[in-house]
């Protein structure tokens, strides 16, 4: 099925500055889901929904994640006029049927812009800085497996690293800071990720510590303790190497 079937033109009003805007929209139920990726990166067969999750003013520059687009405060609006659409050119619309991954990734460097700009909670920065990670992944996903496409492949994945490394410090400071659901995951769903980061950062010690609550947690779903069983066996292997 063709992409552009799957997605509709949704209207917004901008918090910021009352502007009249549509943002392409995933239409209810038309994804079908394949699977969750170790970053826990929604896979589906039929469209990219990692490419829909951002909503940007043209008229002013604000920009968030779907589900925070209209939860601003008074105070975050005054930082995002006063930081943001005070140098802020605005313009039309580009007219497109579908988002290209690099144009969602610009889109969503603008959502974290704001974000950090508003001084959003760590867990709203760290859950744009892991959609962040999940775009690159999939830009180098589109790129073919040769030589010509290497270098280009490989500066993607770096660029995905330096988000999720990002998303990692700043759920951390959430795990500690704020109360659960964090950036809409449960106790368990961020423990497991936090346990993904930290393996991947070489902090095995610390992503068996996160594991060990999820492993043994009766709210962990099938699924979840079926990762989380794989990750720990790949961290039992950098913990205790055999000889």
């Amino acid at each position: 099925m063709d992409e552009k079937s799957l997605v509709l033109d949704r209207k917004y009003t901008c918090p910021v500055c009352d502007h009249k805007l549509t943002a392409k929209a995933v239409k209810t139920n038309s994804a079908k889901f394949v699977e969750t990726k170790w970053d826990l990166r929604p896979i589906h067969s039929n469209i990219n929904v990692n490419k829909y999750d951002a909503i940007c003013c043209t008229n002013c520059g604000f920009a968030a994640l779907t589900k925070n687009f209209t939860n601003t405060t008074q105070t975050q609006r005054r930082l995002i006029r006063e930081n943001i659409q005070a140098n802020y050119r605005p313009h039309e619309e580009t007219p497109c049927e579908v988002y290209t991954t690099e144009m969602a990734i610009s889109r969503m460097k603008m959502v974290l812009l704001c974000t950090v700009t508003k001084q959003a909670k760590d867990s709203e920065i760290g859950n744009v800085c892991l959609k962040l990670s999940w775009l690159y992944q999939d830009l180098a996903d589109e790129l073919p497996d040769d030589e010509a496409s290497a270098k280009k492949k490989e500066a993607y994945l770096k660029e995905a690293n330096n988000a999720a490394m990002n998303a990692y410090d700043h759920l951390v400071k959430a795990r500690m800071n704020e109360d659960f659901p964090i950036a809409g995951m449960s106790e368990t769903t961020l423990d497991y990720l936090l346990a993904y980061y930290a393996y991947i950062k070489g902090e095995y010690s610390t992503a068996m510590q996160y594991l060990s609550g999820v492993v043994t947690s009766r709210n962990t779903s099938p699924r979840l303790k079926d990762k989380s069983l794989e990750l720990k066996d790949l961290v039992n292997e950098k913990l205790h190497p055999s000889e």
